[in-house]
């Protein structure tokens, strides 16, 4: 199966699955920066939201209009008042969503967002950062993918741009369709498998510990490209 999902920088995501049986809608993940401050934020569909709320939970129990005109939904995280705030904005299908640190007052966070442009695209919304706020240089634009496989099993592809472009795949491992394939040491704590490819690198991690030869399978003949 294949897919298409945005990054957040606007660039996108072309995902190549021959395994898979279903793709369900994926999340994309960004660090925004602000004079040393960072701040995560996340998005995907209203399920994403209301996942992200009742693991943590949150309610967004208050709104405020925000400078570039787009809506802020916002509640402390967690129900607590020591706590900082959990807060989500609506784009298009999406909504862009996270939580702040307890020193990030709704103040702060309103004048931070209000230096975002929010764009509504089918396949993601695209956020472009201006005045004092950027990209963190120090993470990634990412994308989280749910497979359903074909074998039955299920998989968490964690698909993350290079931080330096794209480049040519130089690790250890195997030479596959969609770059260099490896996995993790049979000695560490988690067990997943890894595709290095030239413009992202693919972390499959399986539904189950022993399913990691599973993954490894999908991940010798997925691809994961810009479009």
């Amino acid at each position: 199966m294949r897919t298409t999902r945005r990054l957040h920088n606007g660039e996108t995501l072309v995902l190549d699955v021959p395994d898979a049986t279903t793709l369900p809608p994926s999340a994309a993940i960004s660090v925004l920066a602000q004079d040393g401050l960072e701040l995560e934020v996340n998005s995907g569909d209203h399920t994403h939201l209301e996942h992200y709320l009742s693991v943590s939970g949150s309610t967004l129990t208050d709104e405020v209009q925000l400078r570039n005109g787009v809506t802020l939904r916002h509640g402390r995280y967690g129900g607590d008042p020591a706590s900082g705030l959990a807060f989500s904005v609506r784009v298009g299908d999406h909504e862009v969503f996270g939580f702040t640190v307890p020193s990030l007052d709704l103040e702060g966070l309103t004048a931070l967002l209000s230096q975002v442009e929010f764009t509504a695209d089918p396949a993601g919304p695209v956020l472009t950062p201006g005045g004092s706020v950027e990209w963190s240089p120090f993470r990634t634009h990412d994308v989280a993918q749910v497979v359903h496989l074909e074998t039955g099993h299920r998989a968490l592809l964690d698909v993350r741009r290079t931080r330096n472009g794209v480049t040519r795949p130089t690790g250890p491992g195997l030479d596959v369709a969609g770059g260099r394939l490896s996995r993790s040491a049979e000695d560490e704590r988690a067990h997943y498998a890894v595709l290095e490819a030239p413009a992202f690198i693919v972390y499959g991690i399986p539904g189950a510990e022993d399913d990691v030869d599973a993954v490894a399978t999908t991940l010798s003949r997925l691809t994961a490209e810009l479009a």
